[in-house]
């Protein structure tokens, strides 16, 4: 039972890895390059696209791949990736809650929910073109 149930919390934690190492890497490009050269908000315009699509790429892979059901894949990564960034942004930044929460404010021009929303489909999707 223990070999079953092994994979249900692995993939996710693996997915929400490599989406959190994805993003910081991508990150920091934007923050070292994009936003100097472009300004801030085109330095994120830039980067979104970029971190969005290797995420879902990871998804996709993950999906075809994995054991656990893509519909508990998807929401599993993304709830270790939220986990992640949110120790990192305000234990290790220091960013105050309003300040990280303002990364989902939608009507603020927020682009992460977005991507979390992919991250969670992309899974699925996978799953579903492993049995075409």
């Amino acid at each position: 039972m223990k070999a079953r149930i092994a994979p249900l919390f692995l993939w996710p934690v693996a997915y929400g890895a490599g989406a959190f190492a994805i993003g910081f890497l991508l990150g920091m490009l934007r923050e070292l390059v994009l936003i100097p050269a472009f300004g801030e908000r085109a330095g994120h315009l830039i980067e979104f696209p970029l971190v969005t699509g290797l995420v879902a790429a990871l998804g996709l892979w993950a999906g075809r791949r994995a054991s656990p059901p893509g519909i508990l894949l998807g929401p599993g990564g993304v709830a270790v990736l939220v986990l992640l960034e949110s120790t990192l942004a305000l234990g290790v930044i220091g960013q105050t809650v309003p300040e990280y929460l303002a990364h989902y404010d939608l009507m603020q021009g927020a682009l992460f929910p977005y991507g979390l929303a992919i991250m969670a489909l992309a899974p699925i999707l996978g799953k579903r073109s492993r049995r075409a």
